[in-house]
């Protein structure tokens, strides 16, 4: 089950950097440059994926980080405005990532109670995991399609910035995270170890704290607008009032 979630989230990675930006209603002004990038990263990415059974762990995991960072790097927009974080913050929410995705697909982090289990083993709730984890990255790739070209992995206003209220946006502020942050608790199910919660621990804190930095810039540049959506639309939770 572990490997099949493995997969899942690499193929949902490789659609998150490479084919949202090429499919988005912006990728017809992308340059040839810009093309021959994603073309790069999908062949290293389709290399990574052949190769990951016999790659050991930590050269996949560090492998993946460095895809991972050129990705973001690549495909981040370039006409950002206001910016609501140090550079330093973009590299530690990366390294949160490698080591959220280290403790729930690498045996060895298991260490003392983080590899002892908080549930019992049973392949229905393995199962039940797998669902939920499809069901969060469901909600996250519904959440990019609506976010468009405004969507980037910085805490930054861009230039022509808007306020996105439409699809999930009008019940969650950050339902990218919330999708994110569901697919990690599943896969957290499916491991059953209590490093999958300390996994879903940090994703959470630092979601949590990304996602009031960027309530902070949008409410600068919105104002009373942002302040009439907060009272709609929950932080990570949906509101339905």
């Amino acid at each position: 089950m572990l490997r099949v979630l493995g997969y899942i989230w690499a193929i949902f990675g490789a659609y998150w950097i490479i084919f949202a930006p090429a499919l988005s209603s912006s990728s017809s002004k992308l340059n040839s440059s810009q093309r021959l990038r994603l073309a790069l990263l999908a062949v290293t990415f389709a290399l990574l994926l052949w190769w990951a059974n016999v790659i050991p762990p930590v050269w996949l995991i560090a492998l993946g980080l460095a895809w991972s960072a050129i990705g973001l790097y690549w495909v981040a927009p370039k006409n950002e405005g206001k910016s609501g974080e140090y550079r330093f913050y973009r590299f530690l929410r990366l390294l949160i990532g490698a080591v959220t995705f280290s403790l729930l697909f690498w045996g060895k982090t298991g260490v003392g109670v983080l590899g002892k289990r908080f549930e019992p083993k049973f392949a229905a709730i393995a199962a039940t995991g797998l669902a939920v984890t499809l069901v969060g990255l469901s909600i996250t790739a519904w959440a990019r399609i609506y976010v468009g070209q405004f969507w980037s992995d910085k805490v930054v206003i861009q230039a022509d910035h808007k306020l996105i209220r439409r699809g999930p946006y009008a019940r969650m502020r950050h339902p990218i995270y919330s999708g994110v942050l569901l697919g990690i608790a599943g896969t957290a199910l499916a491991v059953g170890e209590w490093r999958g919660v300390l996994a879903f621990l940090l994703m959470l804190i630092n979601y949590s704290i990304k996602a009031r930095r960027e309530d902070k810039i949008l409410a600068d540049r919105f104002g009373h607008e942002f302040l009439d959506y907060q009272n709609h639309a929950g932080l990570l939770l949906p509101r339905f009032r």
